[in-house]
């Protein structure tokens, strides 16, 4: 296992959701999977951050959230579990994942609307249900994290009241 991936399944671990690897195979498959729930972890680091719809922060967030549901939608094609992705990068921040999700610019400048390729399409959005986004490998808890719905929530106790 790489450091993300101990770092996930840790946090997962001191938030009462134990998760255990899931074996690799020829087909895509998840990282982790507990009850009720799969997990896939990405490391991003773009190689370059200048520029807006070509930018590689943006595609390489997209790519990756792409990738994790194509994981998801093969292993759990019933979507019978919740799809959880996290993410560690300290070369992106949550604008550029916020951005990717919704196609605006921030939740600051909810009209600047990119006109690029940099928006996840619903296909790819179907297959995932949150989103933890953890700067450092050593981060103990995430940054941000986006629920889909509201049960999504016991998963992160630091989101719940």
């Amino acid at each position: 296992m790489n450091t993300t991936e101990d770092a996930s399944q840790k946090y997962f671990m001191r938030s009462g959701f134990p998760i255990s690897k899931i074996l690799e195979t020829e087909s895509k498959t998840p990282d982790f999977e507990g009850v009720g729930i799969l997990v896939e972890v990405k490391k991003i680091d773009p190689e370059e951050k200048e520029g807006l719809s070509n930018d590689s922060t943006y595609n390489a967030v997209k790519n990756n959230l792409k990738d994790a549901s194509r994981k998801f939608r093969a292993y759990d094609p019933y979507h019978l579990k919740q799809h959880i992705v996290t993410i560690f990068s300290e070369e992106i921040i949550q604008d550029d994942i916020y951005t990717v999700w919704t196609g605006e610019w921030s939740p600051e400048y909810r009209d600047r609307i990119f006109k690029g390729g940099v928006l996840l399409s619903n296909k790819h959005k179907e297959h995932i249900d949150a989103i933890a986004w953890f700067e450092k490998d050593s981060d103990s808890k995430p940054r941000f994290i986006w629920v889909m719905s509201e049960d999504l929530k016991q998963y992160f106790p630091e989101i719940n009241p």
